[in-house]
């Protein structure tokens, strides 16, 4: 019998898959907090004009959430494989929402116990966003991608170039790596969780026990569905790996990635930063995976920094090869 995904020791697989697990057992693990969800939603349309807000997408009602709409520039923020919109970017669109209107919506990735393990792949984000785009009448945007979110900006910036302003790409997916200890840990007490966000967080938030314990009980009742699904993506998706096409993209693009990242490795970033041309690269010291609590205040300046920037000269077009 072989054996599970999660105790081989080398798979190569699509940059990120495994980043989103944490922010989705952190969002399992609160969400059963009573009136959590609408305590956040609260105070980030009272205290920073964030609203909540749905749209029909094909058969689909995508919830979202917009702020800045007086703003004429679009900024698209796309979360990571089992994260929320809400959990993901709270912290930053605030400040991005001063400047720019903010659109940030939930993938379907959000919500994966409800996905097709023989359908769901990274093109069913793709289109998703797309038709968001469609029904928003949103002709243009800049991107900004964590982990798979990444991958997603960067397969539209290549296919769909005129759709796409600047592109960010934090700890993005979409390349090859190898599956990291993250992936493959089982869940099983409080100090598996503890090492889970150890693995994650560069500084892992002092949680208390009872969310240990309900990260625990959330792992073990998805378990079955998340492998199903999560190899289901991978089998679904690599394909659309893009080793051989970012040379391609010719947006402006900046590549964040934190130097101590366990789940994908910096060594990445480093990689698709040489292999997009004319990219920036900004590197977080003293950040993991999750910048957007290990270094919040410089992962927004960051941003907001290549944002206002003015474009470069266009020396090529989309698509054209490198001598």
């Amino acid at each position: 019998m072989p054996k599970p995904f999660y105790k081989r020791k080398r798979l190569w697989i699509p940059l990120l898959l495994l980043a989103p697990v944490a922010a989705l057992l952190i969002y399992l693990a609160l969400n059963p907090i009573p009136h959590f969800r609408k305590t956040v939603n609260f105070l980030l349309q009272h205290v920073a004009g964030i609203e909540e807000q749905q749209a029909r997408v094909g058969k689909r009602r995508v919830t979202y959430y917009e702020g800045g709409k007086e703003n004429p520039r679009k900024v698209l923020l796309l979360h990571g494989f089992g994260g929320t919109a809400q959990m993901t970017w709270m912290r930053l669109m605030p400040a991005l929402a001063k400047d720019y209107h903010v659109i940030a919506p939930d993938l379907l990735a959000s919500s994966f116990l409800r996905l097709n393990p023989a359908t769901y792949s990274v093109d069913s984000e793709v289109d998703l966003v797309l038709g968001l785009m469609q029904a928003l009448n949103l002709e243009k945007a800049d991107f900004v991608g964590l982990s798979v979110g990444g991958w997603v900006s960067l397969i539209i910036a290549l296919e769909h170039p005129e759709k796409v302003g600047k592109l960010v790409l934090v700890e993005s997916a979409g390349l090859r790596t190898e599956i990291p200890e993250l992936a493959r840990l089982t869940l099983t007490d409080r100090e598996k969780a503890k090492r889970f966000l150890e693995l994650l967080f560069y500084n892992p938030p002092p949680l208390p026990g009872f969310v240990l314990d309900q990260l625990v009980k959330s792992s073990t009742r998805i378990k079955a569905k998340y492998e199903a699904v999560f190899m289901g993506f991978v089998e679904n998706s690599k394909q659309r790996l893009l080793d051989n096409k970012v040379w391609q993209v010719r947006q402006p693009t900046l590549v964040i990635h934190g130097r101590e990242d366990r789940v994908i490795p910096f060594e990445v970033g480093e990689r698709l930063h040489k292999l997009i041309p004319g990219s920036e690269m900004v590197v977080l010291e003293k950040s993991g995976h999750a910048p957007v609590w290990d270094q919040p205040a410089k992962l927004k300046r960051a941003i907001l920094e290549f944002l206002a920037a003015p474009n470069p000269p266009e020396s090529l077009p989309a698509n054209t090869p490198l001598p």
